[in-house]
């Protein structure tokens, strides 16, 4: 057989510029050559096809600024030229490619700049790399760091308020304090004093005066407020103590016989409302706190749970305790008149009486929230009217 002319087998210098001219125009940056005045000589083909121009259309008939936006132009020509002729090169200029649709790419412009002998200008190499991608996730990272700052002086904002809220919630605590001491302090001598003169009206007074049926009725009524207000200086007086001696040494304390020894306490009450009560306790049958203000705690929920009882059904009270792994939970929960959200979210202020049909000083709550406050715990109540209450305290329990 005898070969073909034309199917002669390539050198290697020749395969080396096949692979170089291949590499050249499908490159993954756009290439481009052009005289010193900025006509272009040469371009590869990844360049055309992001500008969208065949190659006769650019090849000696536009320059490399008209490839550019008008503001990119005019650096290129204020501060690219002069930088090329002055050190013969230029890195990662930033610029915008204009394509044949009138959309934008952003690029970078690189260049080297070749002379002759003599140092005259002969031609500029130009790459561009494609930045839309960084661009991209520059500008996203513009917003994130703008949305940062907003949330920042947001936060700054809140953090501001947030002290002068406890600024001011702070000087409250402090005035109410004041005044709950200064209430229970000042008010015990004159109550005394009117307690004494009711008592010393009932002796004087002829036996035949007494039993008539309105003085009778007065004096009654005047016992039964000299009875609630030092019932309420009582009350304060627990305040101020709790105040005054908040680190109240903690003990394990037995809620079974603490319990029973709370019904004693409330067994006219237990007795004159039939209720009924019933403990859950297996799960922490003992409890590691200050057993004054524990008793108190429970004293004051089975209290209410008694008091405030629906008159349809018999009261039935439930303690339940259990833990988990940080916290003693305590539960009391009854089946009496219930609370509306509004009522909720009063309950645990001083003097707050939700039911004005029974007795109270609207202290009791307030006091055990600030027993369990001062503990690190917290108490809140879930409830619906006519349904029944439930109050959840927990404490932080201890090793």
């Amino acid at each position: 057989m005898t070969a073909d002319n034309n199917d002669k087998p390539l050198n290697s210098h020749q395969m080396q510029e096949n692979a170089d001219d291949l590499h050249y125009e499908h490159a993954t940056c756009g290439y481009c050559s052009c005289l010193p005045n900025g006509t272009l000589v040469k371009v590869n083909q990844t360049l055309l096809q992001w500008l969208g121009y065949a190659r006769e259309e650019l090849v000696a008939h536009r320059r490399l600024q008209q490839l550019l936006t008008m503001g990119g132009a005019l650096h290129f020509g204020m501060y690219g030229e002069p930088l090329l002729l002055l050190q013969g090169y230029v890195r990662e200029l930033s610029y915008q490619l204009r394509h044949q649709d009138g959309t934008t790419q952003p690029v970078l412009l690189n260049a080297n700049l070749v002379r002759d002998a003599d140092g005259t200008p002969l031609m500029v190499h130009v790459m561009l790399f494609d930045i839309t991608a960084r661009r991209q996730y520059e500008q996203e990272l513009l917003r994130a760091k703008k949305l940062a700052d907003h949330q920042r002086e947001q936060l700054a904002e809140l953090n501001a308020a947030l002290l002068e809220n406890n600024r001011l919630l702070t000087r409250t605590n402090a005035d109410l304090d004041t005044f709950i001491y200064t209430a229970s302090h000042d008010l015990k001598a004159p109550i005394t004093n009117i307690e004494g003169l009711v008592k010393l009206l009932t002796h004087q007074l002829p036996a035949e005066v007494l039993q008539q049926q309105q003085v009778a009725h007065i004096i009654t009524l005047m016992q039964a407020s000299v009875d609630r207000f030092t019932e309420t200086i009582h009350q304060l007086s627990d305040i101020t103590r709790l105040q005054q001696s908040q680190a109240a040494p903690a003990e394990s304390v037995d809620l079974a016989p603490l319990l029973d020894d709370i019904c004693l306490d409330l067994a006219p009450q237990l007795t004159e409302a039939r209720a009924q009560l019933t403990f859950a306790l297996d799960q922490c049958p003992r409890v590691h706190f200050a057993p004054r203000h524990l008793r108190s705690i429970l004293y004051n929920l089975l209290s209410n749970g008694i008091k405030y009882c629906h008159p349809d059904r018999v009261p039935v009270v439930q303690v339940r305790c259990h833990r988990n792994d940080t916290q003693v939970v305590l539960e009391v929960q009854d089946n009496g008149l219930g609370l509306s959200p509004k009522q909720q979210a009063q309950i645990f202020g001083p003097f707050q009486r939700l039911h004005n049909h029974v007795e109270g000083t609207g202290i009791g709550l307030y006091a055990v929230k600030r027993i369990v406050e001062n503990a690190d715990g917290t108490i809140t109540v879930q409830s619906q009217p006519g349904l029944g209450s439930t109050f959840t305290v927990t404490l932080p329990e201890v090793a």
